[in-house]
């Protein structure tokens, strides 16, 4: 049987270890056995948590029976410590909560994490270490790009692209056949109704670029 390891120990660290515990393949093909955190104060006070932090995230050297998790959040910080495990030989599965819908002809990489009630229409193509939250709806023909975030309830409607390294917040929403660009940012109950540049962020009804900070 395989040891799962959780990449991240915050609070969507903490998010998929729940999601880990309702699935089927928990105790027959893999078990829970820790988190890797650079912070090793990140489960203080989360008594319900039985499992410890382990190491460092760099600090850590992989075995043969290791199988490992994203627990990050934040697209650009998931890529840089992932690519870390990763250059160590290290093994991501998927992690796919039971009450996922996956529609006919849908292709999907590795490492990505699907949160409750999420739902993939068909003909749809998700990318690696794409995390999606609780109640995001994936439409026909959508096409995601690697380590994306999505928050809860969002709608990516059909013929969308989304490209490498995009968050999108709470309720937001992407009309169809639109692009949205590499590492952009969509804001909390956004309505999208043109493409979006790389490297920006969009907010409103309908969503319109922000200032650069």
């Amino acid at each position: 049987m395989k040891n799962l390891i959780i990449v991240g120990a915050g609070g969507f660290g903490r998010e998929v270890y729940g999601y880990a515990q309702d699935m089927p393949e928990c105790g027959r093909e893999w078990q829970l056995k820790g988190f890797l955190d650079d912070n090793p104060q990140a489960l203080e006070g989360v008594d319900d948590i039985r499992h410890p932090i382990l190491s460092p995230i760099r600090e850590y050297h992989p075995t043969s029976d290791d199988l490992f998790a994203n627990g990050i959040g934040q697209p650009g910080i998931r890529k840089e410590l992932v690519n870390i495990v990763l250059s160590k030989g290290a093994v991501f599965t998927n992690l796919i909560h039971p009450s996922v819908y996956i529609g006919r002809n849908v292709k999907m990489g590795t490492g990505c994490v699907l949160a409750p009630n999420v739902v993939l229409t068909a003909d749809a193509l998700i990318g690696d270490h794409v995390c999606l939250n609780v109640g995001t709806c994936i439409g026909h023909d959508a096409r995601l790009g690697n380590y994306i975030q999505t928050s809860n309830l969002c709608d990516i409607t059909g013929y969308v692209s989304i490209k490498e390294g995009v968050s999108m917040g709470s309720r937001s929403t992407i009309l169809p056949s639109l692009t949205v660009g590499e590492w952009a940012k969509v804001g909390p109950g956004s309505i999208v109704v043109n493409n979006v540049d790389p490297h920006t962020t969009v907010m409103g009804n309908p969503a319109k670029r922000l200032p650069a900070s």
